[in-house]
């Protein structure tokens, strides 16, 4: 079980955490309230969790998509006692009227229902309660409700020597052993989330236990590879596929719904999935006439980039 003292990668954000922890612990209050920012697979939920253990509190964890009306919000605020933490995942995603009815739940430490048979209002007080969200769109939250957070932590990607360590942690807590360079290798493939580094850990686990060993070898994990469909840079099938089919028209802009129809893949998966981490990486450009693949797209093709042929029409060069 990781501790705040466990805890790899993120320093900026476990500095201000631990701060807030000794505080609470040090004068005997909650933790204040806290907004983890951030893309996903960093830890958010993680460190949530990791809160409440640290203060010795009970954890109501909810998808805020879940607490879909005021009378489940106020439920919810109502069964939490003193310190116990409420986290909201995906927080953004909470109804206005709801973002409302808990910043003001969170600044008066109160909540107000309405009668059934007269309409009239009861106010009524909730327990000294911490409420942490975790959001990947802040700014899609409504300026009270983020203002009533104490603390906003933002996560950002980790760097490969500490996604290294994470895979190595996880690796033993799950009594699998790697040869030499895996857990780098693996590290590399991980895009800077931990999420990912655990998925292809635990790709290497099916493949050990198939195998019933509890080690893999550095062939075994190209096996592995190969069976989940990740490059040398941890692109998967339908993103080689994407890079593929630009790189087929090397120097024109291909149209989104062009690609949804070559690639049989719906274009809001192409344009929130599959091209984000391209466009990171500097393989793709998106431009108002379509995609392009760039010249760093092409390398890691293997391609050499445009050439011109006698007739100075451009070819690829394979």
């Amino acid at each position: 079980m990781v501790t705040i003292d466990h805890w790899i990668g993120q320093k900026n954000v476990i500095n201000q955490f631990r701060v807030a922890l000794e505080a609470s612990w040090n004068t005997g209050s909650r933790l204040p309230h806290m907004l983890f920012t951030g893309p996903p697979g960093l830890g958010k939920t993680e460190l949530a969790h990791l809160a409440a253990r640290e203060m010795g509190v009970q954890i109501h964890e909810r998808l805020a998509q879940v607490v879909s009306n005021l009378a489940t919000m106020n439920g919810l605020l109502m069964q939490v006692q003193d310190k116990e933490i409420i986290f909201l995942d995906e927080i953004h995603e909470l109804l206005p009227n709801i973002q409302t009815l808990l910043y003001r739940a969170m600044e008066g430490q109160q909540i107000s229902i309405t009668r059934r048979d007269d309409q009239s209002t009861l106010t009524m007080p909730i327990r000294d309660l911490t409420v942490i969200g975790a959001t990947t769109d802040e700014y899609a939250l409504l300026r009270p409700l983020r203002d009533r957070f104490k603390l906003i932590l933002q996560f950002e990607e980790y760097d490969v020597d500490s996604l290294t360590q994470i895979t190595l942690q996880r690796a033993h807590l799950m009594e699998l052993y790697l040869d030499d360079g895996i857990t780098a290798e693996i590290a590399i493939r991980s895009r800077g989330t931990p999420r990912l580094a655990i998925r292809i850990l635990e790709s290497c686990q099916r493949l050990a236990s198939s195998l019933g060993t509890a080690t893999i070898t550095s062939e075994q994990f190209q096996q592995v590879l190969q069976l989940d469909g990740l490059d040398s840079l941890g692109l998967a099938n339908n993103e080689q596929r994407y890079l593929k089919a630009l790189a087929s028209k090397v120097g024109e802009p291909v149209r989104l719904i062009t690609l949804e129809s070559a690639l049989g893949i719906h274009r809001r998966t192409i344009q929130t999935v599959i091209e984000p981490f391209l466009v990171k990486l500097g393989f793709i450009e998106r431009q108002q006439t379509g995609r392009v693949i760039t010249e760093a797209g092409l390398n890691h093709l293997g391609m050499d980039g445009i050439n011109q042929d006698d007739n100075g029409d451009e070819e690829v060069a394979a």
